[in-house]
């Protein structure tokens, strides 16, 4: 019993940690639309840009703090934009300004320069909360469809449960989904 419970323990501390056992070189990043926009964690390594422009990103939505991305570097040629979102450590509250700008400025940049990879730190909370908005609006799902289907695409995705209550806010009380839709 205590070696099940070991190795059961030893596995919730590797699903706490997405890098453990990757080669350094490996982001992991998700589709959530199709040669429109992916998720994952910020960029790291310079292979790490690397693997996204041979993937054929060059635009990015960062969710992060400029603190967070101290020594970060773009690589020539990138498309950027960037809202700062608070996460779990609650850098401040979350503001349904800040979220509202937030989402419509990565739909610019997916609408103006796809493939973006969008990004906060771990890939867990900020980015895929403004995922879920993303694909609300853009393929016209409810907000629990959106948000089941950002976590089949990243199953790590874990947005806090009072973002998504304030994202479903916006969402209702912003555009109709399907004037973003296209195609």
């Amino acid at each position: 019993m205590v070696g099940v419970l070991r190795r059961f323990l030893q596995s919730l501390r590797e699903a706490d940690n997405p890098s453990h056992g990757l080669p350094e070189s490996s982001l992991p990043c998700s589709w959530i639309l199709t040669n429109r926009l992916a998720v994952g964690p910020m960029p790291r390594s310079d292979r790490h840009w690397q693997q996204l422009e041979q993937a054929g990103f060059r635009s990015r939505f960062s969710c992060c703090y400029p603190e967070e991305e101290t020594g970060l570097v773009l690589p020539p040629g990138w498309s950027s934009d960037r809202v700062s979102l608070p996460d779990h450590r609650e850098q401040e509250p979350m503001q349904q300004a800040r979220l509202a700008l937030a989402l419509a400025r990565a739909k610019d940049l997916v609408d103006d320069a796809a493939p973006v990879y969008l990004h906060c730190m771990a890939g867990y909370e900020r980015s895929p909360l403004l995922a879920v908005g993303l694909t609300a609006r853009l393929r016209g799902f409810d907000m629990l469809a959106a948000l089941a289907w950002v976590r089949r695409c990243h199953p790590m995705a874990m947005p806090i449960y009072t973002h998504l209550v304030m994202l479903e806010s916006i969402l209702s009380s912003g555009p109709r989904a399907t004037d973003f839709t296209q195609d």
